[in-house]
């Protein structure tokens, strides 16, 4: 019996643990108190010795035409509903979501590289004298790695073009090797469109990587997409050939994401532990605002890509476009900030 007892504390322990995927955490934080309601950091309650725990795995894979959910799944896994990501995650975890998110303006074909980096977790732990509010847990350990995403997006003027695109093309790849044919039925019916080509990651990209970006075609008239594919066939020789793997090897390894856990499964009983008010009223708030934000990003995006091939009549109708587009997120990205710090603000309900 008092086996089985250990036995469901420690599985009781392992539940309580949580991952909170953000680029804001380093070795410093660990120790530090954090509080699962409001999933937020204070001040550091533990202290100990930090370990880092080398290792080293990547995973390519190729993806479509994936939505907010699908992207986040992907790259964060799981998180809680998705919920915490929202309220943790900096600038750069939030734009890795959204920016290679897509909806039906625009087909997104992408290829996304998953690395891991190692971790460090915080061992030999006690409590720091005269430690206070320090939460409901603690972080115990810091992820390591980046994602690097490689789109090719087609960008539709409305709704009813995309729909015909998708209904009459064969294609719906866009990373394919360019036949005259294949190219001849993707600009039949992509002549409303741009077909545009980015690069972006939780880090900065290997100068080689931007290099192509920077010298060579990434927006064409969907009438006219041949110099783009020469782009990305360039890109394609650049992953597949193991320079892109290599390349990423030589950066420096960055934070990905932290683990919680509880003061009872670090031992520390006598941590005098603050529970914040449940917050589960503002969780659909806080999903809104994520979604109003999201398709702004994307909207700014599309902005972008008809900008760059504007005609000289076209450049007025697209200027003001892209204004409005980058305006609007603005306004959601200052208004993000505060309500997921204080959803409860009149502002936000």
């Amino acid at each position: 019996m008092k086996l089985i007892a250990v036995l469901m504390l420690v599985l009781t322990f392992n539940v309580s643990a949580k991952r909170y995927y953000s680029e804001q955490f380093n070795e410093q934080d660990l120790g530090k108190a954090f509080d699962t309601q409001l999933h937020q950091p204070s001040t550091h309650c533990l202290t100990g010795t930090v370990k880092f725990h080398q290792e080293s795995a990547g995973q390519l894979d190729y993806l479509q035409h994936l939505n907010e959910t699908q992207i986040r799944r992907r790259t964060f896994g799981e998180v809680h509903g998705g919920v915490n990501l929202f309220i943790v995650a900096g600038s750069v975890s939030t734009s890795i979501t959204h920016r290679n998110a897509t909806d039906n303006l625009t087909l997104t074909s992408q290829l996304h590289l998953n690395m891991s980096q190692g971790h460090s977790t915080l061992e030999n732990r006690h409590v720091l004298k005269g430690a206070a509010h320090c939460g409901d847990q603690f972080i115990y350990q810091v992820n390591f790695g980046r994602d690097l995403f490689i789109n090719t997006r087609l960008h539709f003027r409305s709704e009813a073009d995309y729909k015909k695109y998708v209904t009459k093309i064969k294609i719906r790849l866009l990373f394919f090797k360019k036949t005259k044919t294949k190219v001849k039925e993707i600009e039949k019916f992509a002549q409303n469109a741009v077909l545009t080509i980015d690069a972006n990651s939780s880090g900065t990209l290997p100068p080689s990587l931007q290099q192509i970006l920077n010298t060579n075609p990434i927006h064409c008239r969907g009438a006219n997409i041949s110099p783009c594919l020469n782009t990305l066939q360039m890109l394609a020789d650049y992953t597949f050939g193991g320079q892109l793997s290599n390349d990423l090897q030589a950066l420096p390894k960055l934070p990905r994401s932290i683990v919680t856990k509880s003061y009872e499964e670090s031992g520390h009983f006598e941590v005098n532990n603050d529970i914040s008010v449940d917050t589960q009223q503002y969780e659909q708030i806080w999903h809104d605002i994520e979604q109003r934000y999201g398709a702004a990003v994307r909207r700014q995006q599309r902005a972008e890509a008809f900008l760059a091939v504007a005609t000289e009549q076209e450049q007025q109708n697209a200027q003001a476009e892209y204004e409005a587009a980058w305006q609007q997120v603005t306004q959601l990205q200052a208004l993000r900030n505060v309500c997921l710090a204080q959803p409860w603000l009149g502002q936000c309900l």
